[in-house]
């Protein structure tokens, strides 16, 4: 992939902060709704439209839950998430750290609660092309190593306060599994979770995100 197109997401990001949308005063912001914020806020810029369409190896939050996102929003913008270095060598919460700072924890709420309402984005088209076997394999590893405790059977009944994780793109999976492993991620609940990660390989990493990647969440 070239340089420009992995610099996109950064760029575009710093761009829209950049761009001056007139004066809004504290008082017109608390009148937006959740899905206002989201689009003012710049969150669209990453996580795409009705953050069911993110770009790149960035996470769909459409239908992903409440209280889980307000604290990912929280430890962000403080700084306490941390994330491993994309090919340009900045952390991949670095732009979303930037945007952070400009929403508040009253907003950051309505912003999930919007998003939680979404419906779930449909599974990536390239979901169709994995094989079978891994993704039988995945599943097993997912039950060995008790993903479900917290996430919930196929990843799709978390405790609160827990991320759905079923249906998530596949390299976003990954890369988060590789962070709670190494310790780069250490906010929240990743402790407990890297009690449970750290047995797997990187063929079991990869085997599990393919597998609760084609978990559809997007048809009711």
């Amino acid at each position: 992939m070239k340089k420009s197109l992995i610099l996109l997401p950064l760029l575009l990001v710093m761009v829209i902060v950049s761009i001056p949308v007139g004066a809004v005063s504290a008082a017109d912001e608390s009148s937006w709704d959740g899905k206002k914020l989201f689009m003012r806020k710049t969150c669209m810029a990453c996580h795409g439209k009705g953050g069911a369409k993110a770009i790149l190896s960035y996470p769909n939050l459409a239908g992903q839950e409440e209280l889980y996102m307000v604290n990912q929003m929280k430890d962000i913008a403080s700084g306490k998430r941390l994330a491993s270095p994309d090919a340009t060598g900045h952390p991949r919460t670095e732009g979303m750290k930037g945007v952070m700072h400009l929403v508040s924890t009253d907003q950051m709420k309505k912003i999930a609660d919007w998003l939680a309402s979404e419906t779930p984005a449909p599974l990536h088209k390239d979901t169709a092309k994995l094989d079978p076997s891994r993704v039988a394999s995945g599943e097993k590893l997912y039950d060995k190593l008790k993903c479900q405790n917290c996430h919930g059977k196929e990843g799709k009944k978390p405790l609160k306060g827990m991320p759905y994780i079923a249906g998530q793109k596949q390299e976003y999976l990954a890369l988060q599994m590789i962070d709670l492993q190494s310790g780069v991620r250490k906010n929240g609940k990743s402790g407990m979770m890297k009690s449970f990660i750290k047995r797997a390989s990187d063929e079991d990493i990869q085997l599990i995100a393919d597998y609760l990647s084609q978990v559809d969440r997007s048809e009711k």
